[in-house]
């Protein structure tokens, strides 16, 4: 299994020597440094590696994260229109503070009472996700096999469940869905309170180690100066410069996931676009990744989901009743999960936040309705292995196992390497 791993880490070593760095994606596009706020990148024009002679799809299994939503929580909108509507009172917005309040008003005016729901374009991604789900492999979805859906409770994840597996069976009427969202499920569907978050959670010197991070790459006084004559202590003693700067950013980060054409990421530079996606790179790192400042343990708070993953793939391989066994929940999950299957080069150890971001992007990984896609084919000779292809995102990807077929694994192989070089530490 070394051997395997040092073939893979080589791989991912000319693969990061090749790519652009991450300042370069995000000048050439902007819209990278929203990060987990990203709209969906559809995989247009992505080519599929055939799979061995002899071999068809099956059944698939997989993790979505719900689609485009609204900013979570109310202050998330009301509290930066309040500041801009209070200096407003009192005279302290220049034009162009005045323009952004208007244009804040309207994006409050969308977003009144769904905060944190899912929105029409949310809905019209998971349709398109099925939609290429059955296209590619329609042999999974043949005859009056089962679809086996599960959500966590969050109403935005079963909207998003819905939306995929409508689409199935409208494309065929002979599928048997069942769905379910239950507290039951969640020990593998978002293990939040897991042992591991518990004991690994944001130590103060972690905490510290990110707050120096924020201080170093947040810059709030350009902005601010151009929306306001003078923020004085009243508006800063309700909503600090850093406060309104960031509210901003995530008001504007999350726009191009409501239906309307408002814009406001043309207040930040392309300097500071960067900056702040480095702050939440950082963010989502010591979170969900493989930190030193976490004993590189953040991403085993999936297991349960893993071994979730296998077993239900092992059940509908020694079926033929099963179509697909299809999850949805968090970016939250996602992410970590990506690290914990080691899926291309995400499983990246450091202790340095500094040189983070040129090594580990995280918009690479968690758009709005990100999803992990496990494809297997059986072949026609009984005698020849269960293969397996891993897609992220609707993009295939490598794994450190040993495999004469390209992007197919066989899933021996593939659950020996996890269960053996995962799923047996002791935690």
């Amino acid at each position: 299994m070394k051997k395997y791993l040092l073939i893979f880490a080589s791989l991912c070593v000319s693969i990061v020597v090749t790519a652009k760095t991450a300042r370069e994606e995000i000048n050439e596009n902007v819209m990278l440094s929203c990060n987990n706020y990203m709209v969906y990148p559809e995989p247009n024009g992505v080519e599929y590696t055939k799979a061995p002679k002899g071999y068809t799809p099956f059944y698939i299994s997989s993790y979505h994260r719900h689609g485009s939503r609204y900013l979570i929580a109310k202050n998330d909108y009301l509290k930066p229109k309040e500041i801009l509507h209070r200096a407003d009172s009192l005279g302290l917005l220049t034009a162009e503070g005045v323009r952004v309040m208007g244009k804040v008003d309207s994006v409050c005016a969308l977003a009144k009472d769904r905060y944190g729901e899912l929105t029409k374009k949310g809905y019209k991604q998971h349709q398109g996700v099925a939609q290429r789900m059955y296209n590619n492999f329609p042999q999974v979805f043949k005859g009056n096999k089962t679809i086996d859906a599960r959500s966590t409770v969050v109403i935005r994840c079963i909207l998003s469940m819905f939306a995929e597996t409508s689409t199935l069976v409208a494309n065929n009427p002979k599928l048997n869905i069942v769905t379910d969202a239950s507290e039951h499920d969640m020990y593998y569907m978002n293990h939040w309170f897991s042992p591991i978050n518990k004991k690994y959670g944001e130590q103060p010197e972690t905490k510290e180690l990110k707050n120096n991070f924020i201080k170093n790459h947040r810059h709030s006084e350009r902005l601010i100066n151009e929306l306001f004559t003078i923020y004085p202590d009243t508006l800063s003693n309700l909503w600090n410069k850093d406060k309104m700067y960031n509210s901003l950013w995530e008001i504007a980060s999350n726009l191009q996931n409501l239906d309307t054409d408002i814009d406001l990421m043309y207040l930040f530079t392309k300097d500071e676009c960067y900056d702040n996606w480095t702050i939440s790179n950082v963010h989502w790192y010591l979170q969900s990744g493989p930190s030193l400042q976490s004993e590189q343990m953040k991403p085993y708070v999936h297991t349960n989901l893993l071994r979730n993953i296998i077993a239900t793939a092992d059940e509908a391989i020694k079926s033929d009743s099963i179509a697909a066994t299809m999850r949805f929940g968090h970016e939250s999950v996602v992410l970590p999960l990506a690290m914990l299957m080691r899926l291309n080069n995400y499983y990246y150890v450091t202790g340095n936040m500094e040189t983070l971001g040129d090594n580990w992007q995280s918009y690479k990984v968690f758009p709005m309705a990100c999803n992990i896609q496990l494809i297997f084919y059986k072949s026609k000779k009984a005698d020849k292995p269960v293969l397996v292809k891993i897609m992220l995102n609707e993009r295939e990807c490598r794994i450190p196992v040993e495999t004469e077929y390209g992007v197919y694994y066989e899933w021996n192989k593939v659950k020996d390497f996890y269960l053996s070089e995962i799923l047996s530490k002791n935690f």
